[in-house]
């Protein structure tokens, strides 16, 4: 069975945030393998402690995600 983990910083992700994700990764694996796969589908989201995740060397913390995903939400609704 497919199993899919997903790491972020914690706080990074709302509850409705986390079921569009997990609902999205298993659209992934339905469209490349099939949809028999759905129910059999795992989609793990682990939360790291701010203060034990970094990107590019930089700690990563839950306003700079917030930052990004509001920067992306702009970005779409000007388009």
């Amino acid at each position: 069975m497919p199993l899919i983990q997903f790491d972020t910083v914690e706080g990074a992700l709302d509850k409705e945030t986390k079921i569009k994700l997990a609902d999205a990764l298993t659209a992934c694996v339905v469209d490349v393998i099939g949809e028999k796969m759905k129910d059999h589908t795992w989609v793990i989201i682990n939360e790291a402690p701010e203060g034990n995740f970094f990107v590019g060397g930089h700690k990563l913390s839950p306003k700079i995600y917030h930052k990004i995903m509001l920067e992306k939400q702009l970005s779409e609704a000007e388009s």
